[in-house]
């Protein structure tokens, strides 16, 4: 009896696991209209103000399908306080798609944010532009959950491991100038950096190409 009664408490236990997964997924896969697109003299914008997350990717590959034949020239506007990293490194994947055969601008505007991933998706742009009063933060990454959204704690090796794959990834090949590169890569540790558009250009870090 006491077997079959363990039986029946990992069935539900499984079956409750497999409903909270299947609830994440449809919460996350939904049709949340996050994506704004518009057009501008010739130019086609593609708005992003959301967390970098499902399915932001799957919204840019549609809107670039629909429109590629229509323009030569995309601009990306991002406010965005960064998310997950496989979600953006699939949003990167695309703008390099995006690249063989358009112009791709990447830019975040007044008082807007581009936090965590949102930098290494802004650094894809081949022109870049930004409001002097944007606001930018880079720290190492942090793992979270998936079903219930909660921090992972890590240690500090761990963290320290993943901080160093993040920045060759993302930063050590990007146009980020090597002195301002380097100098994130030591302040950045156990902590967030923070930085406004403005801050950005007079330390020539070469992240925003262009000030507004």
């Amino acid at each position: 009896m006491q077997l079959k009664a363990n039986q029946i408490a990992l069935i539900l236990l499984t079956a409750i696991a497999v409903f909270l997964y299947w609830q994440k997924y449809q919460d996350v896969y939904k049709d949340t209209g996050r994506l704004q697109i518009t057009q501008t003299n010739g130019a086609v914008e593609l708005s992003w103000n959301s967390p970098i997350e499902v399915p932001m990717a799957r919204r840019f590959e549609e809107a670039y399908a629909q429109w590629a034949n229509k323009t030569n020239k995309f601009i990306i506007n991002l406010d965005s306080g960064g998310g997950a990293l496989r979600e953006g490194r699939y949003v990167i994947e695309l703008i390099n798609k995006m690249r063989v055969t358009h112009q791709v601008q990447t830019h975040v505007g007044e008082n807007s944010y581009c936090l965590s991933m949102c930098v290494p998706i802004y650094l894809r742009g081949e022109q870049r532009s930004a409001s002097r009063s944007s606001r930018w933060m880079f720290h190492e990454p942090t793992a979270y959950d998936y079903i219930t959204d909660e921090k992972v704690e890590e240690g500090e090796t761990v963290r320290r491991e993943a901080g160093e794959r993040f920045f060759k990834k993302y930063f050590v090949d990007s146009d980020m100038d090597p002195v301002w590169r380097a100098n994130l890569q030591k302040e950045w540790i156990g902590k967030d950096v923070w930085r406004t558009g403005e801050e950005l250009v007079n330390e020539r870090s070469n992240i925003i190409l262009k000030l507004y």
